[in-house]
């Protein structure tokens, strides 16, 4: 099994205040990814209306003109931004205002965007969330998975497949005959080039290509199709600065990331970072509420034991699932 971090319940201290409020101002991340079946529509909306419930106006030039005046990095890509004055205190009771810039993917049509966004946000602002498919551990994602076709001998196409479930069940009903499992069935006809997965990555951020999830049919073409892809988006490669940041994945077992976020990142780790993530299903009934909640409870300089069970209040177990106990982890970074 390849290495990797599964993160703490019981964290110490409390996020670096002090540094999140400098200037007296918060720069803030907030996006929500792509779900094939339009779950994250009813997020995307959530999320605008809880940030207005908050004080939040949506406001481009007044945040472009808070976030200049605070000699923060300008928005460069495309995005929502929204401002409140004096959303907090630091610890000396200066009031502090929070931008927060809302990336949502929406239909997928332009998850390229929303990814390119997002990734400008995890450099430049102080906070950074995402909510949405962990995608068996491989990292963020802003747009639809795949499409596969089987096709005949001639090249003609037999039969599509847009979801990992649909595709694992016509599989396991073909494998039968040979006594294949769809795993077997699904490399035997990709070999032969009768099954051609077809990526749709633009809107991919890849953090990790461990497949730590090998008893799962879509881990395999999940990593599989990322490998074979010349143009994925690799955290890997990306340039960070030095300085303090907090960044939260809310998806399935997102704690799947930490490794490859503490080896791949050494000046943002460096700096400081201090990573949350999951330890089991997540729902995305829950994302917004999540998200949301991580906000409130920032605004409110809690400590980290304290975040960790607001966030488990928000995404209590659910009772057909196996996976029980507290959602989510921390993995703190070193204050330098």
């Amino acid at each position: 099994m390849a290495l990797r971090i599964n993160g703490t319940l019981d964290p110490p201290g409390s996020p670096w205040y002090e540094r999140l409020f400098a200037d007296q101002l918060c720069t803030v991340m907030i996006a929500c990814g792509f779900d094939e079946y339009g779950s994250n529509r009813s997020q995307d909306e959530l999320l605008e209306s809880g940030l207005a419930a908050r004080g939040f106006s949506r406001d481009d030039a007044g945040a472009a003109a808070r976030i200049a005046a605070g000699k923060r990095l300008a928005p460069q890509r495309p995005a929502e931004h929204w401002i409140a004055r004096g959303a907090a205190t630091d610890a000396g009771g200066r009031p502090i205002d929070v931008v927060v810039t809302l990336v949502r993917a929406g239909d997928g049509s332009a998850g390229g965007d929303a990814a390119s966004a997002f990734l400008e946000g995890l450099g430049r602002c102080d906070v950074a969330m995402y909510g949405g498919h962990g995608r068996y551990g491989t990292g963020p994602d802003f747009d639809y998975n795949f499409t596969a076709d089987l096709v005949d001998d001639k090249g003609a196409i037999e039969a599509s497949f847009s979801e990992y479930k649909d595709l694992e069940e016509y599989l396991a009903e073909r494998g039968r005959a040979s006594k294949r499992s769809p795993l077997a069935e699904y490399r035997a006809l990709v070999a032969k080039g009768r099954l051609q997965i077809r990526r749709l990555n633009s809107g991919n951020l890849v953090i990790n290509l461990r497949n730590y999830h090998s008893a799962e049919f879509g881990a395999h073409v999940m990593v599989d199709q990322l490998k074979t892809d010349p143009n994925i988006r690799r955290m890997s490669k990306q340039a960070f600065d030095k300085r303090y940041r907090l960044w939260l994945f809310n998806g399935c077992r997102t704690n799947d990331y930490f490794y490859n976020l503490r080896k791949l990142n050494p000046k943002a780790n460096a700096g400081g970072l201090d990573l949350l993530g999951t330890r089991r299903v997540t729902y995305w009934s829950m994302i917004g509420d999540t998200l949301l909640k991580l906000l409130d409870e920032l605004l409110q300089r809690r400590s980290f034991s304290q975040i960790l069970q607001a966030l488990h209040a928000v995404n209590p177990d659910n009772p057909g699932d196996g996976a029980r106990g507290p959602s989510h982890v921390a993995d703190l970074g070193r204050r330098a």
